[in-house]
């Protein structure tokens, strides 16, 4: 991977990534040349226009990132930070910035412990597989036990690891339904309008229970036609209105706010 510019540690330093290739789309690079000019803006409308057109990649959510940032859009790009960091968590870019943008900006986030970040970042495919190939070897196992004269004298060792895979098999269900239902990436959304709070109820004249600094992270709990429901950090709830926040994956599943 190429930089056109210096690396630095922070945001407002850095320039767009370059992945050099021959075969790069022409709006990647005068996307590129656009930002090093100082066109923020116009080098958004590049960027965005590859996403549009289903090209996805670290190095492009970086660059709309960072191409936002500079723009004057903090919550656009502590957004894109995150979803290059779901394609890529190695990038030391994207780790970097987002540390300095929750520096400048003390945007709220989720503490999340090792494990939970794991079990966020298992393919969601995986659990399927896994409960099946426990469930099998169970059955399997039990069915050897029980009903194979020449395995007899394994008979209760058979019974007890079919009954331990089945267990397990369980076990990894429950534990998929909890991620798919709280850690899961496609759970979480960002806070990317300006001036957000978060209200007690759905209505205009709802009192406020906290202001959302651009960039905040919030779990969504339920969807509503103009409005969400979520947790936010700091074990609270609200409603906050779904033009001001966007998913933060899959990209594709963009609110309004995306656009902006």
């Amino acid at each position: 991977m190429i930089r056109t510019i210096s690396s630095l540690l922070f945001l407002l330093c850095l320039g767009p990534l370059n992945a050099g290739g021959a075969d790069r789309d022409v709006l990647f690079l005068e996307g590129n040349r656009a930002f090093e000019s100082g066109k923020f803006e116009e080098a958004v409308q590049n960027y965005d226009q590859l996403i549009n057109a289903g090209e996805s990649s670290p190095d492009l959510y970086y660059n709309l990132a960072t191409a936002h940032f500079r723009a004057g859009s903090t919550g656009q790009a502590v957004l894109w930070l995150r979803r290059a960091a779901l394609l890529d968590p190695t990038l030391p870019e994207v780790r970097q910035n987002l540390a300095f943008l929750r520096s400048q900006f003390a945007f709220l986030e989720f503490a999340d412990s090792d494990w939970l970040q794991f079990l966020s970042d298992l393919p969601s495919s995986l659990f399927p597989w896994l409960v099946s190939l426990l469930f099998w070897i169970g059955l399997i196992l039990a069915i050897i036990g029980f009903c194979l004269p020449a395995f007899r004298r394994f008979r209760s060792w058979g019974i007890a690891l079919g009954i331990t895979c089945l267990m397990l098999g369980f076990v990894v269900h429950r534990i998929a339904d909890y991620r798919q239902s709280r850690i899961a990436p496609e759970n979480f959304a960002t806070v990317v309008g300006d001036k957000v709070e978060a209200v007690t109820s759905p209505t205009p004249t709802a009192k406020p229970v906290i202001e959302l600094p651009p960039g905040s992270e919030l779990r969504v709990l339920q969807v509503d036609t103009n409005w969400v429901y979520a947790d936010i950090p700091g074990e609270l709830r609200g409603w906050v209105r779904t033009n001001q926040i966007a998913q933060n994956w899959p990209v594709f599943q963009k609110t309004a706010a995306d656009s902006q």
